[in-house]
């Protein structure tokens, strides 16, 4: 019997060839398919679904879904940027909008390009699973986000911030991170802004111990700089989301690098170095805007000089009755930042050419909160929020050490 059915099946072989060769590419091609359908769906994947870091990606008016792309695969987010690509020509290209974004390696492609489609001023978008915690909102915002995601209490939560046992426990276990701390801390400003996968908890004190032994196990790197500088931890922790590690080094860099000439016209013109410093800051934007970086212009210095080529037209924003509009304005250029820090100096001191005095109660003060309430005071600046936004980087960063 065997032995005839083995003649038969070579015969159908033999009486059959074209069709079984059909067969074989057939089989070729369902098994290539199903290949290439598990390639794609693992690109269009998250790259690292265990890594919650956040990374600052910039994308302008002009850059196509492809450069986009290769921009996100360079900062390793995504595994090639032909997957960004195929998924807008197979769902539709959408308007990308420009700006800074932060995209994570938990992101799958359709995430990244939904947060592209909708924006850089909205959260991250995240599969069901994670959980954004923005470091600009209040507690009280993300109360309700992280609970449900840890199926706790609302209500349990926000008082577990302030808990005072709680505090002390965490104090006494994670002693590094209270040091420069101040007096009316909670647990929340010790919250580090970003993503997180929490699970079910026991209760809202459980989920706070895990958000803290986070947050110590983040911090480690920072804590020798942070001492040594007397700068609080939540310092760090408020930069999480906004470059980490590299970021903070490089604002503390600039601030050693200004400091020492900053308290060399506290001698030579009476000028608190803290609020020097501080304005230099929030005016530059840590060093970041074209008129310092390109120009020297600390402080947004205005110039009706058109003639000698040290100056340059840029745009501005200002408060005017209430309302940010945006300008364009003619600024003086410096040939160095130690310039930039003199002129600012002489021109609290000296005043303007109709009011030699219009920045006295600035010279006169001998603390930094008034003197940051002077400037608003004086009409140094036109926003009310100017005194507020000076007060908090010097807390932020203690350059009060610098007026000593």
């Amino acid at each position: 019997m065997e032995l005839e059915f083995n003649k038969r099946l070579k015969k159908n072989k033999k009486k059959h060839p074209v069709r079984n060769i059909i067969l074989i590419i057939l089989a070729l091609l369902i098994v290539g398919g199903a290949s290439a359908l598990y390639v794609n769906h693992r690109g269009y994947s998250a790259k690292n679904p265990d890594d919650m870091s956040l990374t600052e990606v910039k994308v302008s008016s002009s850059d196509s879904i492809s450069q986009v792309g290769k921009k996100l695969q360079k900062k390793g987010l995504i595994r090639n940027e032909r997957y960004l690509t195929r998924y807008a020509k197979r769902y539709g290209a959408k308007s990308i909008k420009s700006g800074t974004y932060l995209f994570s390696p938990v992101q799958s492609i359709d995430n990244v390009y939904e947060e592209l489609a909708q924006g850089p001023e909205e959260t991250p978008v995240l599969d069901s699973g994670y959980t954004y915690i923005d470091g600009n909102k209040t507690a009280a915002q993300t109360a309700g986000t992280m609970a449900d995601a840890a199926n706790v209490s609302k209500t349990d939560l926000l008082k577990a911030y302030s808990d005072k046992d709680l505090i002390k426990e965490m104090k006494e276990k994670y002693p590094k991170l209270f040091l420069n701390a101040k007096s009316d801390l909670t647990l929340y400003d010790l919250v580090m802004p970003g993503i997180y996968k929490l699970k079910d908890e026991k209760s809202a004190d459980a989920l706070v111990r895990d958000l803290i032994k986070r947050t110590n196990k983040e911090m480690k790197d920072y804590y020798p700089e942070l001492k040594s500088n007397g700068i609080p931890v939540s310092t760090a922790v408020l930069l999480a989301e906004n470059g980490g590690k590299t970021e903070f080094d490089r604002r503390l860099a600039f601030i050693k690098k200004i400091a020492s000439y900053a308290q060399q016209l506290k001698k030579d013109y009476g000028i608190l170095p803290s609020i020097s410093i501080a304005q230099a800051i929030h005016e530059s934007n840590w060093d970041d805007s074209a008129l310092s970086s390109k120009y020297n212009n600390f402080y947004g210095v205005k110039t009706d000089d058109t003639t000698t080529g040290k100056s340059v037209v840029l745009e501005t924003q200002e408060v005017e009755n209430g309302v940010t509009v945006t300008k364009k304005a003619r600024f003086a250029v410096y040939a160095s930042y130690k310039d930039s820090m003199k002129a600012h100096a002489k021109t609290l001191v000296n005043g303007n050419t109709w009011n030699a005095n219009q920045f006295k109660d600035v010279i006169a003060a001998t603390n930094y909160k008034d003197a940051a309430q002077a400037l608003y005071d004086d009409s140094y600046a036109t926003d009310p929020n100017y005194p507020a936004a000076i007060i908090r980087i010097i807390q932020n960063w203690n350059l009060v050490q610098y007026d000593k």
